[in-house]
């Protein structure tokens, strides 16, 4: 059975995956503002990740 961190991992790339997609086929905003909301969902996913890295590994390694 798959866990839990692992579904999150799974999610994460989705996402990146997406919003990726969804920037590059949006024709209203600019080539920086593209870079701009890729950046913006790289980031924010990388910060996602390590949130799901210490809750599930260091937080319960401290117990």
């Amino acid at each position: 059975m798959i866990s839990f961190p692992e579904i999150g991992f799974i999610v994460s790339v989705g996402v990146i995956i997406f919003g990726w997609t969804a920037v590059m086929q949006n024709p209203f905003i600019s080539k920086g503002q593209k870079i701009l909301w890729i950046l913006t969902i790289l980031v924010l996913n990388w910060i996602g990740l390590l949130w799901y890295y210490y809750t599930f590994y260091i937080k319960n390694n401290d117990n």
